[in-house]
């Protein structure tokens, strides 16, 4: 029995073209990454205790490390039965580095206080806290509400 090998030479050309294309989408999505992995630490609902979160975040052009990360911290946790560091709708008014020094403004709608929410004194401790573990490089937090400094 004869085998004739033309009949399955478009076969064979599909076939490598596709594995071709898989190679390539394999080789860019490996060079794209999935980002800087940072850890967050947020409040759990059981007194006294703290949940650790995992992201990846990809570089801003628009942001900072610092302040991109900051954003992402005050959005709150991904997680189910973790409180909020502020209540829900603050927002960093402006955040910057220099001098080994974080600036962190935050809105004024820190002040009230909602469900599920620790106290603001805690909220801005974590927020150091939260700050200084991912970024080693930082060696203090400067925190401000609304253009006032907020106690330490």
């Amino acid at each position: 029995m004869k085998i004739n090998l033309k009949q399955y030479i478009p076969i064979l050309v599909a076939a490598a073209v596709a594995l071709l294309c898989m190679i390539i989408s394999a080789g860019f999505y490996a060079k794209k990454g999935y980002g800087k992995k940072y850890v967050f630490k947020f409040p759990c609902v059981d007194e006294g205790k703290y949940v650790l979160e995992t992201r990846y975040l990809k570089e801003n052009p628009n942001k900072e490390a610092v302040a991109y990360f900051a954003d992402e911290l005050v959005l709150g946790s991904g997680l189910e039965r973790t409180k909020y560091l502020f209540t829900p709708g603050t927002k960093i008014l402006s955040c910057f580095e220099r001098s080994k020094v974080v600036y962190l403004d935050l809105s004024a709608d820190i002040i009230y206080m909602g469900h599920n929410v620790i106290s603001i004194k805690d909220g801005i401790e974590l927020l150091k806290e939260n700050i200084k573990n991912n970024f080693p490089h930082v060696e203090d937090v400067q925190v401000f509400v609304d253009g006032k400094y907020a106690f330490e």
